[in-house]
């Protein structure tokens, strides 16, 4: 092989492995299912972590709020998948420009943890 090719694949190799590496960033809360409501989709959950990762920061640094509540109810649009008592981790999406917060508008991609 010619010192070009090997010198192509190891570039792609490397940058391959470079964009697998990273951590995805946002706000996630981790925790417990206390309480499921299967008509609403309301799922009340035990918080046990809630950080935010960031793009200026590098992706193995995490940080955590300084006021944060113990237990938070979201809404998930398949209340049946899940069980009182899962552990789960929960992306907090927010797709709104203002500078506010509101439960009402934010969107929640729920994860099973083992």
């Amino acid at each position: 092989m010619t010192k070009r090719k090997v010198f192509f694949i190891i570039a792609t190799l490397t940058i391959t492995l470079i964009g697998c590496s990273q951590v995805e960033e946002g706000t996630f809360i981790q925790g417990n299912i206390e309480n499921i409501n299967e008509k609403s989709g309301d799922m009340e959950i035990e918080i046990e972590a809630w950080t935010t990762v960031s793009e200026s920061a590098y992706s193995t640094n995490s940080f955590d709020f300084a006021k944060k509540p113990t237990s938070q109810t979201i809404q998930v649009s398949n209340p049946e998948d899940y069980q009182e008592g899962q552990k789960i981790e929960v992306k907090v999406i927010k797709n709104y420009e203002e500078d506010v917060w509101d439960i009402d508008r934010l969107k929640f991609e729920v994860k099973e943890l083992n």
